[in-house]
């Protein structure tokens, strides 16, 4: 017998309680509360059906590993079979995470380069019938809502914290800084600070800055230390991760 084996589960999903879970599987309260303390009532079918709803694996269930979704922010690979697609397959997604610390942001285990970035370990997980790649979660940062509402004009549920390595964007941005990025703001709008990847390297922070009359349009990117020189390339043939609308500056 496994005290309230099934909590872990409700919180790494979308069920807010064991009564939603109930009525969501078709059962009643109780019968759900005795599942929940005696993981030996557990069978095939009826983890099958929790599984759809819980966003996990008959499986994960039947052995009792519960998803670590609050650990991990999902990613794709630019060498994907989508990287071609109308959306970017090179990116970061938060649909898979859930805050330990409520209204919190993640702060993930990539570093953007201010000349060469550094990707961790990417783990895989099961969901449903498929799998979702992704980083760790190393922390997790509250920034009031209303100040990424009103004040970064970002999108809370959309961005993550990031740190910055290197040099290249010196002095606006030193080594071991954190930069919030909007995962949502993945298009270039106006000239300034994104996270950007090339497909083929690591994370970068750059500032993009369009030329003026270019057809394809084409942007220079910038690097802010005044040493490095400025590189111009065909906009369609950079990713956009996100626009840096915040900075966490170590002083």
């Amino acid at each position: 017998m496994t005290k309230n084996w099934l909590d872990p589960f409700l919180k790494a999903s979308k069920i807010a309680s064991q009564e939603e879970l109930a009525e969501a599987i078709g059962v009643s309260r109780a019968t759900v509360n005795r599942l929940a303390n005696d993981h030996s009532l557990l069978k095939r079918d009826r983890a099958e059906v929790l599984a759809g709803v819980l966003g996990t694996t008959a499986e994960a269930l039947i052995l009792n590993r519960p998803p670590r979704h609050s650990s991990l922010v999902s990613s794709f690979d630019p060498d994907t079979d989508g990287a071609h697609d109308d959306e970017p397959s090179y990116g970061y997604t938060r649909e898979h995470w859930q805050a330990q610390i409520k209204g919190a942001i993640p702060e993930i285990d990539v570093k953007l380069g201010a000349g060469e970035g550094a990707i961790g370990e990417v783990i895989n997980l099961p969901v449903s019938a498929s799998s979702v790649s992704g980083h760790e979660v190393v922390a997790e940062w509250f920034i009031p809502d209303a100040y990424l509402r009103n004040e970064a004009k970002a999108s809370p549920n959309n961005t993550i914290v990031m740190e910055v390595v290197g040099d290249s964007m010196f002095p606006t941005y030193s080594p071991g800084d954190r930069v919030i990025v909007d995962l949502a703001q993945n298009r270039f709008v106006s000239d300034t600070v994104y996270a950007i990847s090339d497909g083929a390297s690591e994370p970068q922070i750059k500032r993009l800055q369009r030329v003026m009359f270019s057809d394809p349009v084409q942007v220079d990117i910038i690097s802010d230390n005044q040493h490095l020189r400025t590189i111009t390339v065909e906009l369609d043939r950079l990713t956009i991760i996100g626009r840096i609308c915040g900075h966490i500056a170590r002083k």
